[in-house]
């Protein structure tokens, strides 16, 4: 079991097929027992990310279409999702910065 905070530009790789997309989708391997954390504001910028997709034809709308809604269950399920308080984030800066932590 581990514990995972991911970002947008990797969450969106569970919905869409990317580079890297086996490796995060790998992390929800049932057998695993790892903790998936979003901040909150993550499922917006993943249906953002989603749509602009769509509206520039890379991925097909009705693709886009399943991609959401399967977001919006995983919400229910799959994620421990952070609210951002002003003192998570001082801790956060302070934990990236003692160990040289990529954003």
């Amino acid at each position: 079991m581990a514990d995972y905070f991911l970002d947008s530009s990797a969450l969106v790789k569970n919905y869409i097929s990317e580079t890297g997309s086996a490796w995060v989708s790998g992390l929800f391997d049932p057998a695993l027992n790892n903790e998936v954390f979003i901040a909150a504001i993550t499922p917006v910028e993943i249906i953002a990310a989603i749509t602009r997709r769509a509206r520039s034809g890379s991925i097909a709308a009705s693709d886009a279409t399943v991609a959401c809604n399967l977001l919006r269950a995983d919400l229910l399920t799959s994620y421990q999702i952070v609210e951002l308080i002003d003192a998570l984030i001082a801790r956060a800066m302070t934990i990236a910065e003692t160990h040289a932590l990529r954003g």
